[in-house]
């Protein structure tokens, strides 16, 4: 902007010439024809007391080439003197990839132009290029001038010698994005490059590069600033300023360097100083201090923000080069069990960004994309942004201070950076160039070093630069490791581990040393061995190898020691299993005990293996002491004998198998290391030079549905004796496939890389869609994902009423802002469409104010007791006092009745004071006050109920409402036909026998009739080919068999080998957490008396499976199934029809039988499925003519 710095005292007669060069030229190559008359007008005129500034031209916009170099070839050529006959038009900034999908490496982007003279003695033309991915290489006018290393940090290069005064300048940049194969020595996993994938695999980053920020030509004096850095003290009122001066020129030069500081928004002076210093050659640092008498801090909902102007010219020279940058006086740091802002108390409230968009995959098809992301993050509630492991735009952090919202912010460096003898040099200027660009911001209180990052080189490199870091800035929290998979967290010192390289679980632990060691929600006892499965289901395993041949007593305790594991544990013998049973689920208890007399040869194995249970991932370490005694009186002690030196540690190896349906010895791989934790502080607060230990970070992410023990999980998660920072968890949901290709074609890049992945999913979806005939649920494809999305509003809302009541909590960032990573995890979509009922989810869960409720089961017999539970969420809003509560239940609804006058009976009331206390001594209230308690029998009719809480008077609360559900094991309906159980099991007879169904064990005679069978978990001996052959006979002849439990079909490690089709298929894993699955169920007889559509995780949450039947051809009828499109696509059944002969079979993958009599929904369920498969009274049928051939092709 061009500036006036003093107006003359009379006017003089060359005003006018000089107000008309100002107004008639634009912010074109021309404007230096304007500078120049300017400067001699001043030189000629000195009466006038004109100032003539520095310049700044933008070579953004049109009017680049582009064209890619695989061969590596350009430098060898001479590229640089002119475009490549191939090159194609190119905008700046802008990415390689869109011109070119799928292209990596090397790239020459070319732009001509044409500049005016300088017209300052002895100035300097400066090109600065505000980001270039990865490396850049700069030629002017056939000249190297320059080249830069970095992705995200800006660079200057001096081009006063190469450029063209009054000519056309051929500017020619070398572009190298990185691939996994060396290009001048580079290789991708190498660079800063957040988590870039290549090939790009879903929840990645694309490896995008190129000029990704602004480019401009500074024509600028001899003496100019390179950088001001202001530090406001909210405290004193003083700000600091460092100001960065060159003096271009050969000798020493006197200059003035003028600061001045005003209101941002208004531009009064407040303060000012001028200092003239003699300046060497080259550059200076000179620092001064300015005084504000009445500071305005910088608040959320006031963000006052004031202006620092640094002005520097050679002593009686008209020219001048000014810099000026925005501040304000703010504090934020945690201290005392809270984060705190200026001294108060707050609930962080985050989400994490990367910044993704549709086409240009970091940069916006339109800019007001990710405006719109603050300003909808703002609206919702919101306090601060996460910008996850790369840097924000410029204009982001300009809005962000404006509105009140905070920044915490990463670099590409703080996620998924590889080892290399280069990386401690490229970790330093990715962190620290992030911080020497945006340290000025208001907003900006957080640095983060790291996501996610495991213990090695990076980390340790990382933990060692706080030194370096605050020499540059000292004003901001910094957190080390965003989840803290170093796992030298929470005051775990002491605790022996194996582990895999790359990640903390799964894991086997011991606690050597003679103290209890509490951290994490774990206790150790001194000496106890314990176990941990994987995030992915992986199986944890502690192995015992026989040295001899024997009998052996073999005995081992299976122990939760975190809040509640819930885990499956197994023992199996030369992967034989022995023994099977759950810690906290399938009807177990905490603890789970087995002993048993085992016959052994040398060389055997026993393995203890623990997997994750309900699917819940987290939360879930398991103690167990083994013991085993041999004949000959040898004692063995697995917790005793532990070793962190060495694996195998003699008979005993430490390790994990392969995720599955079911523990496979065979997959055994052993940890390749072991290690002693320590403790390492996650914070360094403002003013501090040291790592503090006074923050637990985790990510506890969980498995969707929720069910009452992961909700359990999230209102009772800690941070081991530390206040607990949730930095990432949310569930999403599946990406509008049909909307987002809509888009695309509205944008005319249905050739992008993005748009071509979410064509491919649209297309792999439809096929489905036709397969299994969704349109029986759906009606429409795109009303399949506008159900999905708007669902998940319900489900952020589920997340935060837990976190909330949550009284460990201090603050929680969500998963995801907007859709990213072509994945369904934010609250909007890539092409920032708000998705249903989200905004209002947020805005009350963030209230700080909030009722948070619970009713558990949600889903439960009448007569059965029910556990209420009301909790205030207080973020230091009410005044002391008591505040009447009232606390009621209203219901029955019809299950999909929203208002009935039925629905609006009272069947529930309860009143009750809540006592806010004065506090004394500068102590504070928790975040969390527990207002109610009790169990409450459900003795109400069937229906769907509403658990609702608010004030009388003196608060507004939010929230305040929970919905359950009743059923009546009265109005089951009844089961006419006998069953015929095939397999034995106990579980189902007993359920048959109370329900008076009449049933009958298997027997090989021939039938008389057409049966109703129900397969139970294992076929009736002697099992295997034979026993199948002979039920495909019945099934043939039109029977119908139910096949209630997955794994009976399994032979060894073929989980689907007996499954009656030809083309078996898969019994698939399906995304079930951040990422998961959408089910549906259609209009169908064994749905009968049952909500369908997209299920309820209400009322179907125990059911729901994270497996599906896949790869099968299309069934006779889709009843039940799930579509996965909220990262990648993958479709399964999980309830299914199919013809063999005249008769059929039911393929299921719900979980009925394992909650049989404990839950409504799968009590009807089989209910149904019973009556459904004695609907078929036609006689018995011949088996086909062809069935021998049938028999062969499915394997029998």
């Amino acid at each position: 902007m061009w500036r006036i710095s003093h107006r003359p005292k009379s006017r003089s007669r060359v005003w006018p010439a000089v107000w008309t060069a100002l107004r008639i030229h634009t912010p074109t190559g021309s404007l230096n024809v304007a500078l120049t008359a300017l400067f001699l007008l001043a030189v000629k005129c000195p009466a006038a007391d004109v100032s003539v500034p520095s310049q700044i031209f933008s070579l953004d916009g049109e009017g680049w080439l582009l064209a890619t170099d695989s061969k590596n070839v350009g430098r060898e050529e001479r590229w640089w003197t002119e475009p490549r006959p191939d090159a194609r038009p190119m905008k700046v900034p802008w990415i390689i990839q869109e011109p070119f999908p799928g292209y990596h490496g090397v790239a020459w982007y070319w732009r001509d132009f044409s500049a005016a003279p300088n017209p300052f003695p002895q100035g300097r033309m400066l090109l600065r290029f505000w980001a270039v991915d990865y490396t850049a290489e700069v030629w002017l006018n056939g000249m190297r001038v320059g080249s830069h290393e970095g992705g995200e940090s800006p660079f200057v290069l001096d081009v006063t010698d190469a450029i063209r005064p009054d000519a056309a300048n051929r500017l020619a940049v070398r572009v190298l994005n990185p691939t996994h194969e060396p290009i001048d020595g580079i290789v991708l996993a190498q660079t800063p490059h957040r988590n870039k994938a290549l090939p790009y695999s879903a929840g990645s980053a694309w490896n995008q590069g190129g000029i990704m920020d602004s480019v401009e030509l500074l024509t600028v004096p001899a003496v100019y600033l390179e950088d001001v850095f202001v530090r406001p003290d909210g405290k004193t009122g003083r700000v600091h300023i460092q100001a960065s001066v060159r003096n271009a020129g050969p000798v020493a030069v006197p200059v003035q360097l003028e600061l001045n500081l005003a209101p941002a928004r208004s531009g009064e002076t407040l303060a000012a100083v001028s200092i003239q210093q003699t300046l060497a050659a080259g550059a200076s640092l000179v620092e001064s201090e300015l005084q504000v008498t009445q500071p305005r801090l910088w608040e959320l909902n006031d963000p006052f923000l004031y202006r620092v102007t640094a002005r520097v010219r050679a002593v009686n020279s008209p020219a001048f080069d000014e810099q000026s940058v925005r501040c304000g006086f703010r504090d934020f740091r945690v201290e005392n069990g809270a984060f705190r802002l200026n001294g108060r108390r707050i609930y962080l409230r985050c989400s994490h960004t990367g910044n993704c968009c549709p086409i240009g995959l970091e940069l916006p098809p339109d800019p007001d994309f990710l405006r719109r992301d603050l300003l909808n993050a703002k609206v919702m509630g919101f306090n601060a942004i996460r910008f996850i492991a790369g840097v924000a735009k410029r204009y982001q952090l300009d809005l962000c201070d404006e509105i009140g919202l905070m920044v915490y912010q990463e670099a590409y460096a703080s996620w998924c950076l590889a080892d290399s003898p280069q990386m401690a040099e490229r970790f330093n200027e990715s962190i620290l160039g992030m911080v020497r660009r945006d340290r000025n911001h208001a907003s900006v209180t957080v640095w983060g070093l790291l996501n996610e990052t495991p213990d090695g080189p990076v980390f340790r490199h990382a933990v060692s630069l706080l030194p370096a870091l605050r020499e540059l800035d000292d004003s901001r929290l910094v957190i080390l490791n965003s989840g803290r998979w170093d796992a030298h967290s929470g005051r775990i010192a002491g605790i022996e581990v194996w582990r895999n390289q790359d990640r903390t679980d799964p894991c086997v632990t011991c606690n050597s040393t003679k103290q209890a060691i509490q951290a994490l929600g774990i206790t150790w006892s001194p000496g106890q061995l314990a176990f941990h499965p994987g995030r992915d289901g992986e199986y944890a395993v502690v192995r015992w190898t026989a040295p001899e041949e024997g009998q052996v007593d073999f005995s081992v305790v299976f122990t939760s020691i975190a809040e509640r594991a819930t885990t499956d544990v197994y023992v199996l013998h030369n992967g034989r299993p022995l023994f099977e049973a759950g810690v906290n689920v399938r009807a177990g208890g905490p603890e789970q005990k087995f002993r048993q007399e085992i016959a052994v040869r040398a060389g055997d194995t026993i393995d203890c293996v623990c997997g994750f249970g309900n699917g819940n991932y987290g939360a879930d370490t398991t103690a167990l002491a083994i013991a085993i005694k041999t004949a000959a009186g040898k004692s063995y002690d697995a917790a005793g004998e532990f070793s962190k030196a060495q694996n195998p540690n003699g008979v005993w190896s430490y390790g994990q198998l392969r995720p599955g349906p079911a523990p496979d010895a065979t997959t055994f791989t052993r940890f390749p290391r072991g290690a002693a934790e320590t403790s390492q502080g996650g914070v360094s607060n403002p003013g501090s030079a040291a790592w503090e230990d006074v923050l637990a970070d985790k990510h506890p992410y969980q498995r969707v549905p929720h069910t009452a023990e992961i909700v359990n999980t999230l209102r009772t998660i800690d941070g081991g004796g530390l206040p607990l920072f949730i930095s990432e968890y949310g569930i999403g949901s599946a990406v509008d496939l049909w909307r987002a290709t809509r888009h695309y074609e509205r944008f005319n890049a249905t050739h992008a890389e993005d748009a071509q992945f979410y064509q491919d999913k649209l297309d792999r979806f439809l096929v489905d869609w036709e397969r299994w005939q969704m349109a029986d649920v759906f009606g429409r494809p795109e009303d399949f994902f506008a159900q999905s999305n708007a669902r998940m509003a319900g489900q952020r809302l589920l997340g935060l009423n837990a976190i909330r009541s949550n009284p460990n909590v201090i603050g929680y960032s969500v998963t995801g802002t907007a859709d990213q990573g072509m994945s369904g995890e934010g609250l909007w979509t890539t092409f920032r469409e708000l998705k249903p009922g989200t905004a209002d989810a947020l805005f009350e869960g963030f209230a700080p104010l909030r009722l948070c409720v619970f009713v558990e089961p949600l889903h439960a017999y009448r007569g059965t007791p029910a556990r209420f539970e009301a909790v205030l969420a207080n973020e230091d809003v009410l005044a002391p006092g008591k505040y009447p509560l009232r606390l009621q239940v209203f219901g029955p609804y019809a299950v999909a009745d929203t208002g009935s006058a039925a629905g609006r009976r009272c069947v529930f009331e309860h009143t009750l004071s809540v006592t806010i206390p004065e506090q004394k001594d500068g102590t504070e209230l928790p975040l969390v006050l527990p207002v109610f308690a009790e169990d409450l029998p459900l003795d109400f009719p069937a229906g769907r109920y509403r658990f609702v809480a608010s004030f009388d008077r003196g608060a507004a609360a939010a929230g305040g409402e929970a919905e359950f559900y009743v059923a009546d094991a009265e109005q089951l309906p009844n089961v006419e036909a006998e069953v015929m159980l095939w397999g034995e099991d106990s579980a189902l007879k007993k359920w048959l026998t109370d329900r008076g169904v009449r049933y009958r064990d298997f027997t090989p005679t021939a039938p008389a009739a057409r049966e109703v069978i129900l397969a139970g978990r294992q076929p009736p001996a002697p099992g295997g080919a034979a026993a199948f052959r002979e039920l495909a006979c019945r099934i043939a002849r039109g029977s119908t068999a139910i096949f209630l439990a997955p794994e009976v079909f399994a032979n060894g490690d073929q989980p689907v080998a007996f499954v009656p089709l030809a083309n078996k298929g898969a019994l698939a894993r399906m995304n079930s957490w951040l990422y998961h699955k959408d089910e549906w169920a259609k209009p169908h007889p064994i749905f009968e008396g049952l909500p369908t559509g997209m299920l309820d995780y209400a009322l179907y949450r125990q059911l729901i499976p994270d497996v599906a039947w896949t790869g099968q051809d299309a069934p006779a009828e889709a009843v039940c199934g799930a579509n996965d499109a909220s990262l990648n696509y993958a479709g399964g059944l999980m309830l299914s029809v199919h013809q063999l002969g005249t008769g059929r079979f039911v393929l299921n993958a719900l979980r009925i039988r394992e909650n049989l009599d404990s839950d409504p929904a799968a009590d009807r369920l089989l209910v149904n499925l019973l009556r459904y498969a004695a609907r078929d009274q036609q006689p018995l049928a011949e088996c086909p003519p062809d069935f021998d051939a049938q028999f062969q092709a499915v394997g029998y």
